[in-house]
């Protein structure tokens, strides 16, 4: 990667801190499912981290694939479904079947979206 580009992250510097925002994503997501996961919270942040780091990869692929690869995700997701299987019964019903389908969209457009471009790892 050249040190001078016309890019927002086409350059070292930026580069890197792109991967520290996703990097400070993933610590924070992962601090959080498992505190909500401890105490039986029905609220969680596992989906809307995930999201950010997509969204984040649609625009600065390399800085994301350095720095979340398809091991994290898939520890995301299971972390996720722990969390739902433990805390489902709290979360309002008419809102149950919907926190389950919009994660589950979000794990098919992360899996698309950003790991493709992690293929293998």
């Amino acid at each position: 990667m050249a040190y001078w580009d016309g890019s927002p992250a086409g350059n070292d510097y930026a580069f890197v801190h792109v991967g520290v925002y996703v990097s400070r994503i993933q610590q924070q997501m992962f601090e959080d499912i498992e505190n909500v996961i401890e105490k039986s919270y029905p609220e969680q942040s596992v989906i809307a981290s995930l999201q950010c780091i997509r969204l984040l990869a649609s625009e600065f692929s390399q800085g994301v694939s350095g720095s979340f690869r398809k091991k994290q995700f898939q520890q995301a997701k299971d972390k996720f479904y722990e969390w739902y299987e433990k805390v489902h019964t709290k979360i309002p019903s008419k809102y149950r079947e919907d926190v389950l389908k919009s994660a589950e969209v979000e794990f098919e457009r992360f899996e698309q979206d950003v790991l493709k471009i992690n293929k293998g790892e």
